[in-house]
């Protein structure tokens, strides 16, 4: 079962995009095509015959009193990987994103919109199944309780709250979010 996820940017979507071609993917570049195929395994820089196991020690200065990295009080403790996206960045192509928690991403040629359609396999550290309603509620949460810096990022919520109202008078339209 595959959810999905649709953030809507423009409200011209209703009556200019309606019929724009969607690209299915498994990333998006800004300029130019991708690096990395549909299939591909891992970056051309991993090694996937690298030893696995062992400790990893990081060091950092100062205190900590959080590992949550996206709170608002207190000092978080940076840990690397500690956190997935939905998608990510490659090492050895600037502006590209390619697909983690999701397994692919459907935007029309403006950009205007993008619906992330989540993997079937992904899933929390104590198995339990990463839903279209966790990534909304992470959303939801990092706009109205985390640091300032997230709440400015997602800015594009003040649109989509303006916007919802054309949305509505879209029938082949459903706003996840």
């Amino acid at each position: 079962m595959r959810f999905s996820i649709l953030i809507a940017v423009f409200a011209s979507f209703c009556v200019g995009s309606a019929h724009a071609q969607v690209t299915i993917s498994h990333g998006i570049a800004m300029h130019g095509d991708l690096k990395y195929g549909p299939d591909f395994k891992h970056f051309d820089y991993a090694n996937p015959d690298a030893s696995k196991g062992g400790d990893v020690r990081f060091a950092a200065a100062g205190t900590f009193d959080s590992f949550n990295p996206y709170t608002l009080r207190g000092v978080p403790v940076g840990i690397p990987g500690s956190a997935e996206t939905l998608m990510a960045s490659s090492g050895d192509e600037p502006f590209s994103e390619y697909c983690l928690i999701c397994e692919t991403i459907e935007v029309p040629a403006d950009r205007s919109w993008i619906v992330f359609n989540l993997r079937p396999e992904a899933r929390f550290q104590d198995g339990s199944p990463i839903t279209a309603e966790d990534v909304v509620w992470t959303f939801e949460t990092l706009k109205t309780k985390g640091h300032p810096r997230y709440r400015a990022y997602y800015w594009v919520d003040a649109l989509i709250s303006r916007i919802t109202d054309a949305f509505l008078a879209c029938p082949f339209l459903i706003l996840a979010i």
